[in-house]
């Protein structure tokens, strides 16, 4: 009997939703000094610039919400960029107070006229990550043609409070940002970035524990469905808007990858830990299996608190030696499975060998990840310019098309709120500008933790308007009762994308409810505000949800083709090849397209059944192009800085057909994804069928032996520099072939949702 004891406990009931939620909340809210010190900030400039407003008397209920709007919301704000915010909102209020009175005659000549403006203004914003301060210019626009059809002769009040309003704010945040307290995004973006390690490793310790029965360890929850991604690329494009170099982005975006690819195998190793098998392998191999697991839970120790500081890279550097012993520990085990395995391979189940498979693939995956240190891109020759914002070199159709929903969204809520006779419902187009985002996934969940968000600001405002406006009426107590809830809200704003962006929304909520700092004379305003901002949920939620839905594969070929097509012109002889100067532009566009097509990935990873590629294969394979791109830019670089004589005709030959066998298989990708089928993945397993492993390796091997034979007689007339660069190209082509094998495995896995792991 005591043999059936184990699986009772094994089977036991896992704890319900509220359990659930309650343990998510006290991971997501654990405090750290970097929350306390950050949301201090947050509500600081908030709480002083919401007093600043009422102090000045701005007559306008944006007021308290702008200066909320513009904290935290995006990079550093220069006094130059500011500036240039300020002005080109002041021309756009008086445009807006110009045509609203012009077109307040005829009513519905607004409609098209909101749904043109409001759906250029965003494909430009969008282009040109403007972010929070365009936004800005559009809610106070709004704001102007919304107020004109119910009080048409006060427009003009209420253009200039909104100005005045702004003025406050942006000049509250330029002196925090500039000289009171700044708080660079690289900064938070690394200390993050440890942060989430930290969390793998603690996961990795419990799944671990719970697989190998140490001291009866609980079983693992399931790995969340959201994972910091949104956040980490959030601050990456926050951190180049502040001026970092190209060269330190893409090194930034290498370590973003790799914290990504290690959450994705040690949720997969969660996932099958959980599975109910008996324990007859694993106790074959229970110390190397423990050796290994402890080897990598101390390199991603220490990871977690070296990524706070700096980012080690030199992939082909002697890594540290916690690093080699990971790599020496998973070896050992991988020698006590074979010696094992002709035991366990008659006498275990299917099942039992299939989970044990797993569980040892992700181990070693994760080996995989964590033996090097990371692969950089290649210096370039002078110093690189700041990295300003991107510029479009053609139309995207998917921002078109998320451009055209939001003004159409725009003009339902504008129509569903005039039809209700209701000025208080202008919160409807501040919610949809918010709420509508590019495509299904990432629309879905801020919509939900919008909705959270909403429902939890609102009862707070309503509470704050019961408690504080009968009893106090002086400018201090007000702005206590602001100052605590936007703590509140800033702080569990810090938290990972599970909960962020809710913890953002009661505040948003609370500065759009309790609009100005005085008492409320109607009761019922706060609630119609309130309710503005579910009815703009609503309208997003029919729009971007049922009526028109925009998939992450929509928006992930048209990129995944630019990045293939990049990484092809890195290629020595390709287009971008030419000079240093062209391989550094064309190396840093693969790197923002990359970092898009990882934003992609999560919200592949959000649309679960529903989405038409695989979330786990866009990370890998993005991860891959971006390491074969760095690895091509350094041939070509190498070839510029460090010319040399050609080699005899076959050696040469040999050469070029590694690169060329490397370009052919790049197209063949590129072709593919540009056809009719690029989603169907019975064509992209017959694409990576046709890539013999013998394409590359063939050439490479004559290649490396024309060079190797009777000591290098071939190189031995070059000077130092040039031998040294020669040998170091070969070297790269032999760690190109294994990344090129990479990228046909996880091509071919792109078209089609990831496949439910076992619960």
């Amino acid at each position: 009997m005591a043999g059936f004891a184990e699986p009772e406990i094994r089977l036991a009931q896992p704890p319900g939703w509220f359990d659930q939620l309650a343990a998510l909340l006290s991971r997501e809210l654990a405090p750290t000094s970097r929350k306390y010190r950050t949301a201090l900030r947050m509500t600081t400039i908030a709480t002083i610039g919401a007093g600043l407003v009422a102090s000045c008397h701005v007559n306008n209920q944006l007021g308290t919400y702008i200066v909320w709007l513009l904290v935290g919301a995006g990079p550093m704000m220069s006094l130059r960029k500011g500036v240039a915010f300020l002005i080109a909102e002041a021309f756009a209020l008086a445009a807006s107070v110009l045509m609203a009175g012009i077109l307040v005659e005829s009513p519905w000549l607004i409609l098209p006229f909101l749904f043109t403006a409001i759906s250029l203004s965003t494909y430009f914003g969008t282009t040109h990550n403007l972010g929070a301060a365009l936004l800005l210019i559009q809610v106070v626009c709004l704001d102007t043609f919304y107020t004109v059809v119910f009080v048409p002769d006060q427009i003009g009040w209420g253009a200039a409070g909104a100005f005045g309003g702004s003025v406050i704010a942006f000049g509250t945040i330029i002196l925090f940002d500039n000289w009171l307290w700044p708080d660079p995004g690289e900064a938070i973006l690394m200390e993050s970035l440890g942060a989430t390690v930290a969390r793998y490793h603690s996961r990795l310790i419990e799944a671990s524990n719970y697989y190998l029965d140490r001291r009866d360890a609980p079983r693992p929850p399931l790995p969340p469905p959201t994972s910091d991604l949104p956040e980490h690329m959030a601050l990456l494009s926050r951190a180049v808007a502040e001026g970092i170099s190209q060269h330190r982005q893409a090194i930034l975006l290498a370590a973003i990858t790799r914290v990504v690819r290690i959450g994705l195998e040690v949720d997969r190793l969660a996932f099958a830990v959980r599975q109910n098998v008996p324990e007859e392998v694993r106790n074959m191999v229970r110390p190397q299996l423990q050796a290994t697991v402890e080897a990598i839970a101390k390199v991603l120790d220490e990871i977690a608190h070296e990524l706070p500081t700096h980012i080690a890279v030199g992939v082909d550097t002697p890594p540290p030696a916690s690093r080699t012993r990971a790599r020496l520990a998973f070896d050992a085990l991988s020698a006590r499975i074979l010696q094992v395995r002709p035991i366990y391979i008659v006498k275990a189940s299917s099942a039992e060998i299939e989970n044990f498979a797993t569980v040892t693939d992700s181990l070693a995956t994760i080996t995989a990840y964590v033996e090097h240190l990371l692969d950089a891109p290649p210096q370039p020759p002078s110093a690189a310019p700041a990295n300003d914002v991107p510029q479009s070199t053609g139309r995207d159709p998917a921002i078109v098309r998320y451009s055209m929903k939001v003004g159409l969204c725009v003009v339902i809520g504008y129509v569903v709120g005039i039809v209700t006779q209701r000025a208080d419902l202008s919160t409807i187009l501040t919610t949809v500008l918010i709420t509508a985002l590019p495509s299904y996934g990432a629309a879905l969940r801020k919509m939900i933790l919008r909705i959270v968000g909403a429902l939890i600001g609102g009862i707070v405002s309503l509470l704050a308007i019961i408690i504080v406006t009968p009893n106090f009426g002086t400018l201090p107590a007000y702005l206590l009762a602001v100052s605590i809830v936007f703590y509140m809200s800033a702080y569990s704003s810090l938290s990972s994308g599970r909960v962020a962006y809710a913890g953002k929304q009661i505040g948003t909520t609370f500065a759009l409810v309790f609009a100005g700092l005085s008492p409320a004379l109607d009761e019922y305003e706060p609630l119609w505000r309130i309710w503005g901002i579910l009815l703009g949920t609503i309208v997003v939620a029919i729009i971007t949800l049922i009526l028109w839905p925009e998939y992450a594969g929509d928006s992930l070929l048209p990129r995944l083709r630019k990045v293939i097509r990049d990484t092809l012109a890195l290629t020595p002889g390709g287009s971008a090849s030419d000079s240093a100067d062209e391989i550094q532009q064309a190396n840093s566009a693969t790197m923002r397209t990359l970092a898009e097509i990882l934003e992609v990935a999560d919200d592949a990873q959000l649309e679960g059944r529903t989405s038409t590629v695989n979330h786990n294969a866009i990370v890998e394979a993005a991860g891959t192009l971006r390491r074969i791109a760095n690895r091509l830019a350094s041939i070509a670089s190498g070839r510029i800085v460090t010319p040399a004589p050609p080699l005899d005709p076959i050696t040469e030959s040999a050469r070029e057909a590694v690169l060329d066998a490397m370009r052919r298989q790049l197209e063949s990708w590129l072709d593919f994804f540009s056809g009719a089928d690029s989603l169907s993945r019975r064509g992209a397993q017959a694409i990576a069928r046709s890539h013999s492993s013998d394409n590359l390796a063939k050439p490479l091997e004559q290649f490396g032996s024309r060079l190797e034979e009777r000591e290098f007689a071939l190189i031995t007339p070059w000077t130092v520099d040039q031998r040294r660069a020669i040998l170091a190209e070969l070297h790269t082509m032999r760690r190109l072939e294994y990344l090129i094998s990479q990228l046909n495995q996880w091509l071919p896995q792109i078209p089609g949702p990831a496949s439910n792991p076992v619960r």
